[in-house]
């Protein structure tokens, strides 16, 4: 009866260990995966940390900084798949398990491809325009990202083994009658694009609109572009209205502004002296006064006769729209007190009255000798 008793025992013992074996192997190959792939992955990053210190394009180490996080996800999830490729699941149950990870990792792919292309957009934007980051702003980035997210949730339910095909249709349809009712986003979302991407308006400029509005712009958002004014004060425009406004933008083509000055003077003072005295006046201005542009040389000229005065403009240039605000009274302080050193006298209004048909005395006008004129 014992060696009977003993056979059932033993076929337990060696059932046991065939299942312990059967686990084993899928854990050693998910262990060997990870090790395999973890130095794999040291090995990639050094060797990109080493180019993108020698090369000048930026995308590379725009690459080494969205996916250092992400990269870690993703070889615990292609040991996974692998390992259970190797073990034998009961069922459906691994081709469930592939199509999930396989499912979860286009979704990781896709929301780091999204935020790389927008860092990307928005890293070669700024330096197509050095001093005022973003010709593209949130609209391109949002554009960006949305395209690349849709794109990856439809690869993602194919993967699920669902048909896309009836979802593109409804979303055609769909996007027609949702295009119809948000006409007024749509509008404001393309106005923006356009403005984004035509970079005639750039965050940082000063622009006054064709309604009054005045100030620099510090946003061009999806839907709105916002300005704040000099008196610290924001100003919400829909884009679809700034496209279609006229906009004066006192940075474009350059940010140096010219100040111009109208200076009568007496017939009495000689014009050219006068010319060449305002002349002197304006270089020493320039090279005296800060935030005056020192490569400038100002320009004098007669303009016209006036009433009662010779008129003379003169022209001066600052460095940016705010920096006449600091040197505007200076100008005028000095060059008044250049006049009076050098004696040219600013006239006051005259005019000369011819009265018709009335004789002096009738005015009771009387002349320095006692007589009446």
């Amino acid at each position: 009866m014992g060696p009977l008793s003993s056979a059932p025992a033993q076929g337990a013992t060696g059932t046991a260990l065939q299942g312990t074996a059967a686990w084993a192997v899928p854990v050693a190959v998910f262990v060997g995966c990870i090790v395999a792939l973890y130095l794999a992955r040291g090995m990639l990053y050094r060797w990109l940390a080493r180019r993108a210190a020698v090369t000048r394009t930026q995308a590379d180490d725009l690459i080494v900084s969205v996916t250092k996080l992400p990269s870690h996800f993703w070889v615990f999830c292609l040991s996974i798949l692998i390992a259970v490729r190797v073990v034998q699941l009961p069922g459906g149950i691994e081709s469930v398990m592939h199509r999930a990870l396989v499912s979860v990792l286009i979704l990781s792919f896709t929301l780091v491809m999204a935020r790389f292309l927008a860092e990307f957009v928005y890293h070669y934007s700024t330096q197509w325009s050095p001093e005022f980051a973003l010709a593209t702003t949130g609209v391109t980035r949002t554009i960006v990202q949305s395209v690349v997210i849709l794109t990856g949730l439809l690869i993602f339910l194919s993967s699920l083994g669902i048909n896309i095909a009836p979802l593109l249709g409804a979303l055609g349809v769909g996007g027609l009658a949702v295009g119809l009712a948000l006409q007024p986003t749509l509008s404001n979302l393309f106005a923006g694009f356009q403005i984004a991407v035509v970079r005639q308006i750039r965050p940082g400029h000063r622009v006054a609109l064709d309604s009054g509005q005045e100030g620099y712009v510090t946003d061009i958002s999806w839907r709105t572009t916002t300005l704040r004014t000099p008196s610290n004060h924001m100003i919400i425009i829909p884009n679809s209205r700034l496209a279609e406004s006229i906009v004066i933008n006192y940075d474009m083509p350059d940010r140096p502004v010219n100040i111009v000055f109208n200076i009568g003077v007496s017939y009495d003072s000689e014009a050219r002296r006068v010319q060449e005295v305002l002349a002197d006046a304006a270089r020493t201005l320039r090279d005296e006064l800060p935030g005056m542009v020192r490569d400038f040389d100002p320009i004098v000229r007669f303009q016209s006769f006036g009433d009662s005065s010779m008129n003379f403009l003169v022209i001066v240039r600052v460095e940016s729209f705010d920096a006449q605000f600091t040197v505007w009274g200076e100008i005028h302080h000095r060059i008044l007190e250049r006049l009076r050193r050098e004696g040219i006298e600013i006239p006051f209004p005259v005019r000369t009255v011819y009265l018709r048909g009335l004789q002096p005395e009738a005015l009771g006008v009387r002349s320095e000798d006692g007589g009446t004129r």
